[in-house]
């Protein structure tokens, strides 16, 4: 495969992209949470493992994004809604 003019193998590719950083995996408190989205709350000091659910966390990311500008922590606020919409919400 050519990316960039660069001729290299499927398997190069995803070493480079790192995919299973961005897998949600089942976390000790329950939620649904890729190792992306963990590094982005983390860096906020956002510990996900004091929420017990994904509405109080969605909630504290909320609060921070009302008082600053923060485009990373925006991507992670709406990649959880969704997850809250199917996961949580009763249809």
């Amino acid at each position: 495969m050519l990316v960039n003019g660069v001729d290299i193998t499927v398997e190069e590719a995803l070493k480079k992209v790192e995919v299973e950083s961005d897998f949600l995996k089942r976390r000790s408190n329950g939620m649904l949470l890729s190792d992306h989205q963990i590094a982005v709350l983390e860096s906020n000091n956002i510990n996900y493992k004091n929420y017990n659910n994904l509405s109080a966390l969605l909630f504290e990311i909320e609060e921070i994004l009302n008082e600053e500008n923060n485009d990373e922590l925006e991507e992670v606020s709406r990649q959880l809604a969704e997850i809250h919409y199917y996961s949580e919400t009763n249809k």
